[in-house]
């Protein structure tokens, strides 16, 4: 009886049914984790409810289109009741109408009228919340179909059990039909919809898709045992333990290397759902689907402005209050104050923006991304730059993290807003890496150390560079808003005239607007109705940096120069006792950047109160950089962990895999009666060595295979240098075999010693098997190549 029990638990079709089960779970686990404000208690129940009517359906192999009805107005029909709550007064319905059932027949015999004031009084409540329940859905709908947000709570949740109830009873119905590609496709595609907005729970997709896999082997081998028996095919018993080690194989394996695969990243595909497709962001938050937000401080709203207005309107413009010192090391402190030493200059960026919309900035989508201290931010080292060194103390802590030229890492934690992630791969290119894209970086820290490139560039190179540009920089870096006025582009062009690289429009344009325009913060605020940069060219005349910089790179787009604008600090001064920057409020500055291909983001000055930058003509006096091992020590950390971490998986599949073969095969194997055991592993050998042997012949015996076999063997040992490999695999073959014909023909039965002899003589044939058949296969191409040489001669 409980061998009985156990065969039926572990029966294909029992497996197929607990694995659904678990599919279910997962998918109304993984929705349910995503959802706001939705009572998710009764979602897994629903479904399984859902999936055995769609089962048994399916049994009992009813006509699809009646059995979709049915399920469709079953579920209406079920949800409207949870709904309205109709399920007492639906009761109290039901016992009225049982209760005048014996009133019938003698009211029909005297010919009087029933009294129905029963029925009508639990009528009357069914008829109220069902108005109700329409109306409320009424409202939902209406502002559905006008993107506006009804936060129903009770719609929202009648919704989703609608949807569960219609995916698991699709579910059921193809588990009837053991098709589970088919059964469980809906469920993947909307759990993959609902995760990668809610970003919570995404593993669970991976958990779903590995039950799919499983499913799919276990109905496989079950219908073809199906058909085997229903054609009277005789198989052996050892195929379901074949099946279900191929099965679980091959989904692990399967499931490994897309679990280490970073080709594609989840959060870039809801990343660029999020950005193009808005329609489906409104759907999320009226389906209640929250999305995970890591909160970035201080990052600009999205309302086109200027960023330096609020230091103008709250009079800080010129306050003497220190925002932070800043040390690199690469001076030694000073204590003669009249001595005047070269100071590097740096620009102290916090901002990078994008989109001009005329009246101001903003960004394009830049999706949030958290990194531990000290981890790189991109995978690589940067050619022709200079590794600086930052050691920043922020007397005003503004949320920010504040870095110079291209932010590499940080000792603390932080948050950076990107709107091009750097390239995954660990040995990328500089071209890729200088593509990588950041709008702010956050931290909490009021002291951090942090590592950056400067490009260390001659004119000379700037002005070589290539006018060809990465589609991501065409993308976003040259485009205007078509208000821009036509004389904003015509004064572009003007000055512009007969230079001939970038970088010498860049230098003309800077140079034009330091000459012409005055430096003054005492500026009205532009227009409401008027362009920025027009405002400051042609009426105001007159500004501060934040004009100065919308100019440049509203006047370098326009000729086609890719440009951005970047808010931040300026140099500062310079404490030499202290070797120290010290960065004051008035010293919040906006300028200009241009890119330039193979080199990178280059600062310009378009500011006439702030002096102008001063570069290298040629590389002639340029001095030799040097290697910096902080950053070579953190990147060669970082890209061990990455290996490490995509390494530590295939590490314990494959220990798992050995695990298997070395220990659990055996004990399964010598657990058996011997005959048994002799006879599987015979029929694993067989399977292996059935290449060799060639086609089978009807009524072949074991030794004529073996025959065959050895026979093959002897060909490629002719051919090969391996004769004792292919040696003891001949002799290995005929012990296997011997073995094989005692324990089917010979009266003696065969002892446990014997099936230990047949498994160490079958652990040895696997791997020379293996080597055998890539001796084969190579001789096989060298006599195909032989052949095609003859018919060419």
């Amino acid at each position: 009886m409980i061998i009985r029990i156990a065969r039926r638990l572990f029966s294909a079709e029992a497996i197929g049914l607990i694995l659904v089960a678990l599919a279910l779970q997962i998918f109304t686990y993984g929705v349910g984790s995503s959802l706001r404000g939705t009572d998710t208690k009764y979602f897994f129940y629903v479904c399984v409810i859902a999936a055995l009517i769609g089962l048994g359906s399916g049994k009992l192999k009813s006509k699809p289109i009646p059995a979709s009805v049915g399920i469709v107005a079953l579920g209406v029909a079920g949800v409207w009741i949870l709904g309205a709550r109709l399920a007492d007064p639906l009761l109290a319905l039901l016992r009225s109408i049982t209760a005048l059932v014996p009133q019938i027949i003698p009211a029909l015999r005297s010919k009087t009228n029933i009294d129905t004031t029963a029925i009508t009084e639990a009528w009357t409540p069914i008829v109220a919340a069902s108005s109700a329940l329409a109306d409320r859905l009424q409202v939902w709908l209406n502002g559905f179909n006008r993107n506006v947000n009804v936060n129903d709570a009770l719609v929202r949740n009648l919704v989703w059990l609608l949807i569960l109830w219609l995916i698991a009873a699709w579910m059921g119905w193809f588990t009837a039909r053991r098709n589970a590609v088919t059964a469980l496709m809906p469920a993947i595609i909307v759990l993959a919809l609902v995760t990668s907005y809610s970003a919570f729970k995404v593993e669970t997709i991976w958990a779903l898709v590995f039950m799919m896999l499983l499913l799919m082997g276990v109905w496989n081998y079950k219908n073809h045992t199906y058909q085997w028996e229903s054609h009277k095919v005789d198989y052996s018993d050892s195929i379901r333990y074949d099946n279900t080690q191929a099965v679980l194989m091959l989904t692990v394996g399967f499931c490994m290397i897309a679990f280490v695969t970073p080709s594609i990243s989840w959060r870039d595909v809801r990343d660029y759902l999020r950005e193009h497709n808005s329609s489906k962001s409104e759907a999320a938050e009226v389906l209640g689907v929250q999305q995970q937000v890591v909160p970035a401080k201080n990052v600009a709203a999205q309302k086109p402005t200027l960023p330096r207005d609020h230091l103008l309107t709250g009079g800080n413009a010129l306050s003497e209050e220190i925002v932070m010192t800043i040390r690199t090391g690469e001076l030694p402190p000073i204590a003669n104050p009249t001595f005047i030493a070269v100071v590097p200059r740096y620009y102290w960026r916090s901002t990078i923006y994008d989109e001009y919309m005329g009246a101001g900035w903003v960004t394009s989508s830049a999706p949030p991304q958290n990194f531990s201290a000290n981890t790189p931010l991109i995978p690589g080292l940067l050619n022709n730059y200079k590794a600086v060194h930052l050691d920043v103390e922020l007397a005003q802590p503004e949320g920010k993290l504040f870095w110079s030229g291209t932010l590499f890492s940080a000792d603390v934690p932080l948050t950076v807003d990107w709107r091009l992630r750097p390239q995954s791969d660990l040995f990328a290119d500089q071209a890729a890496l200088l593509q990588a894209d950041m709008f702010a970086a956050t931290t909490n820290a009021t002291a951090y150390k942090a590592e950056s490139y400067i490009p260390d560039v001659t004119i000379s190179a700037l002005r070589s560079a290539s006018d060809t540009y990465p589609q991501d920089i065409l993308d976003r870096y040259f485009v205007l808003p078509r208000e821009v006025p036509a004389r904003v582009r015509r004064l572009a062009e003007d000055i512009t005239k007969g230079k001939s690289n970038p970088y010498d429009k860049a230098k003309a344009i800077e140079v034009y607007l330091r000459a012409n325009y005055p430096y003054d913060l005492e500026v009205p605020a532009p227009p409401p109705d008027q362009d920025v940069a027009d405002y400051f060219l042609f009426d105001l005349k007159k500004g501060y940096c934040d004009y100065y910089a919308t100019a440049m790179v509203v006047l370098a787009r326009a000729v086609g120069v890719p440009a951005r604008f970047v808010s931040g600090y300026s140099p500062g001064a310079y404490d030499a006792p202290n070797a120290q920057y010290v960065i004051r409020e008035l010293n919040a500055h906006s300028w200009a950047e241009v890119y330039f291909t193979g080199i990178g983001w280059v600062e310009f000055e378009p500011t006439g109160s702030i002096p102008e930058i001063v570069r290298k003509e040629t590389d002639e006096t340029t001095a030799p950089q040097k290697e910096d091992s902080t950053a070579l020590k953190l990147l060669t950390r970082f890209r061990l962990e990455k290996v490490a971490y995509i390494l530590t998986p295939l590490l314990i599949a494959l220990a798992l895999f050995l695990f298997y073969f070395t220990v659990i095969e055996r004990w399964w194997y010598l657990r058996m009666t011997p005959a048994l055991a002799i006879e599987r592993i015979y029929r694993k050998f067989y399977r292996a060595g059935r290449p060799f042997a060639g086609i089978r012949t009807r009524a072949e015996t074991s030794h004529e295979f073996a025959n065959k076999l050895i026979y093959k063997l002897a060909e490629l040992d002719e051919q090969s240098r391996f004769k004792k490999v292919l040696a003891s695999l001949k002799s290995n073959t005929s012990t296997l075999t011997d073995l094989y014909d005692s324990a089917l023909f010979i009266d003696t039965q065969v002892q446990k010693q014997d099936s230990h002899t047949a498994w160490r003589t079958w652990t040895q044939l696997r791997w020379r098997l293996w080597f055998a058949r890539i001796l084969l296969h190579q001789a096989n191409r060298i006599q195909k190549a032989k052949r095609v040489r003859l018919q060419e001669e």
